[in-house]
C-alpha cells in the first residue's frame, strides 16, 4: 500500500520563526520535487517521529464566563476580577479552519488520536494511509501533543502505538494544570457571556496585556503554563482559545521586508476575514492599543506574503474598515461599543455584535 509523502516544509517552516525567504524558497522547491513520491507503510513510521520533531511550534489553548471591558486581568479601565476565573471547561479537540474541508475519515482518526492520548491509551486503531492528514492536524491544531514521545505503526498496520514523555500520573497532573489556566482565560474573556466577536477581542487583549514574547518557549502548552511563548505560540493560543469558541481560525505565516517569518492568525471577526498579529501588539504596546487588529492584506503584509502552514496562501482581503486602528493609542468598551483613541483624528467606533 502507498501514500502521499508528507509536506514536510509545512511544519518545518511554521517551526522557524527567524527563516530567511531564501530557506523559505528553498523548502518551497524541496516540497514541490518531492511531490511525486509515494513511500510504502514502513517508511511512514520513521515519518512520523520526524513530523513530531519538526512541528515543535505550531498552535493551540481554551473556555468561559465574565463580562468586561478587554477581558484582562489589567482590563482597559485599570480594573482587576478573578471571580469569573473559577469555572473549569471541557475543552474540545479543534481543528484549524484552513483544514476543516479535509476528508471527514481523517477529521475522525484525528479525534481517535488525540483522546487516545488525552486518556493514556497506549494504542488507537484507524486507517493509517490516512496518515499524512492525521499527523498534519495533530500537529497544527492539538496543544497536547507535547505529551507524546513517540507514534509509531502497530505491526499489522491496524493503527498506532503511542509512547508518552511522562508517566500517566505526571500526564494526569499536567492536562489538569493546562486545563485549569485554559478556563481560566477562557472566563475572563466572557465565554459563553459576550458575542463571539467580543470574546474574540478580549482574547487578542488579554494575551497581548497578560503574556511576554520569548523565544525558548516553543509550544502552546508551554505558553498556556508559563504565560509566555514566540510569535507561533502566542498566536497559535489566540487561535486555539478561538476555535473553542467555534469561531473559524487559522494560522499563517507572513515574511516581511528584513527576510525573518513570523506567525500570524486569520479570524473571522464582524462577519469577515481578517488578519491578526497578538504578538506584534504585544511588542508595541503591551495591548493598550489595537494596532494589528482585523487588518487587510495592504495593512497587515510587511513583505514577500502570507502561507498556510500547508504552503497555500490566503485569498487576498479588500475591506479595509479597520484600517484607522494601525494609528491607535487606546481603546475602551462599553457596552459592547468600542471607542478607539485615533493619533491626530477623531475617536474611531465600533459595535461589538
Amino acid at each position: 500500500t502507498s501514500v502521499r509523502t508528507v509536506n514536510i516544509f509545512i511544519f518545518a517552516v511554521a517551526a522557524v520563526v527567524n527563516v530567511t525567504v531564501k530557506a523559505v524558497i528553498t523548502a518551497r522547491r524541496i516540497k514541490n520535487s518531492s511531490q511525486s513520491v509515494k513511500i510504502n507503510l514502513k517508511c511512514l513510521k520513521s515519518r512520523c517521529k520526524l513530523m513530531k520533531k519538526a512541528i515543535s511550534l505550531i498552535l493551540s489553548a481554551a473556555f468561559l464566563c465574565s463580562v468586561f471591558a478587554a477581558c484582562s486581568d489589567k482590563s482597559a479601565n485599570g480594573n482587576t476580577d478573578d471571580t469569573s476565573s473559577q469555572s473549569n471547561i471541557e475543552l474540545k479537540i479543534t481543528v484549524d479552519a484552513h483544514y476543516a474541508s479535509l476528508d471527514e475519515s481523517s477529521i475522525k482518526a484525528y479525534e481517535k488520536l488525540c483522546n487516545a492520548v488525552l486518556n493514556y491509551e497506549s494504542e488507537v486503531k484507524y486507517n493509517v494511509s490516512l496518515s499524512d492528514d492525521v499527523n498534519r492536524l495533530f500537529y497544527t491544531s492539538f496543544p497536547q501533543y507535547v505529551l507524546v514521545d513517540g507514534i509509531d505503526f502497530l505491526d499489522d498496520n491496524s493503527g498506532v502505538k503511542i509512547t508518552y514523555a511522562n508517566d500517566k500520573e505526571t500526564q494526569e497532573s499536567k492536562l489538569k494544570e493546562f486545563n485549569t489556566d485554559v478556563s481560566k482565560i477562557m472566563n475572563k474573556c466572557g465565554y459563553g457571556k459576550v458575542s463571539k466577536d467580543e470574546y474574540l477581542l478580549n482574547v487578542y487583549s488579554y494575551i497581548a496585556r497578560n503574556f511576554t514574547v520569548d523565544n525558548s518557549v516553543t509550544t502552546v502548552f508551554d505558553t498556556v503554563l508559563q504565560g509566555k511563548g514566540m510569535s507561533s505560540t502566542l498566536s497559535g493560543l489566540f487561535e486555539y482559545l478561538l476555535l473553542q469558541n467555534d469561531i473559524k481560525a487559522s494560522h499563517l505565516i507572513n515574511v516581511d521586508t528584513t527576510s525573518i517569518a513570523k506567525m500570524i492568525s486569520l479570524a473571522d471577526f464582524k462577519g469577515q476575514k481578517y488578519f491578526f498579529d497578538v504578538t506584534s501588539e504585544l511588542e508595541d504596546n503591551s495591548g493598550k492599543a489595537l494596532k494589528y487588529f482585523a487588518m487587510d492584506t495592504k495593512r497587515a503584509q510587511t513583505g514577500s506574503g502570507f502561507m498556510f502552514t500547508d504552503n497555500s496562501s490566503p485569498d487576498e482581503i479588500d475591506d479595509d474598515t479597520y484600517s484607522k486602528l494601525s494609528t491607535s493609542s487606546s481603546y475602551k468598551i462599553e457596552n459592547s461599543k468600542v471607542t478607539v483613541d485615533i493619533k491626530g483624528a477623531d475617536d474611531f467606533e465600533f459595535d461589538l455584535d
